[in-house]
């Protein structure tokens, strides 16, 4: 195994820790509102009325369980390039934003562009997006990721936060992805990842 793998797992591992409590969360909803129309439709003379608030919810919690369970298994499967940044991004702020909230937090994952294909190495951009996510968000923190919206073959995405100090992006990772093609820049406090285009 490379160190770029080994530090992708890990960090992967620390997405999916996060994540968990929302994943089982929505999981949980999905099951009591339905047990609440199962055992509410059986009754003979209950209104449809009774039962569709827990209809709706259920249907809610499903489909934002789907949504957690698609980014899980986007990420755990096996990266291909040309990867799509905008898509890693999405997946990963599916999960690491209601994360973020739960703890306390807020995370705001923004894409300005779509169609935004690298030839950087795919685990590479998995790890770079999910790392600065990661230091990004938490308890009391306030980040954001911006896929800038740019006539340029680049992606680049924008991480911020509310505090006085810079986004920090730790120094193995960065140059273990700038060896894959992915570079970092700074743009006063914010931190900007530049993702080679793919043509």
């Amino acid at each position: 195994m490379t160190e770029l793998q080994a530090r992708w797992l890990d960090t992967l591992q620390q997405v999916i820790d996060r994540a968990a409590h929302e994943v089982k969360d929505a999981l949980n909803g999905v099951a009591l509102n339905v047990e609440v129309v199962r055992s509410r439709s059986g009754k003979p003379d209950m209104a449809v009325a009774g039962v569709a608030p827990f209809a709706a919810a259920a249907s809610d919690q499903l489909e934002t369980l789907g949504r957690r369970v698609e980014a899980l298994l986007f990420l755990v499967r096996p990266a291909r390039t040309p990867v799509d940044v905008g898509v890693t991004l999405r997946h990963l702020g599916e999960l690491l934003v209601p994360a973020a909230k739960a703890d306390g937090g807020h995370l705001e994952v923004v894409q300005q562009r779509t169609g935004a294909t690298t030839r950087a190495d795919a685990t590479a951009t998995r790890l770079a997006l999910a790392t600065l996510l990661l230091a990004n968000s938490g308890s009391g923190r306030r980040g954001k990721a911006v896929l800038e919206g740019s006539d340029t073959t680049d992606a680049v995405v924008r991480f911020s936060h509310e505090s006085a100090g810079t986004c920090s992006f730790d120094p193995a990772i960065a140059a273990l992805v700038a060896g894959e093609g992915i570079r970092s820049d700074r743009s006063a406090s914010d931190l900007l990842l530049v993702f080679p285009g793919n043509s």
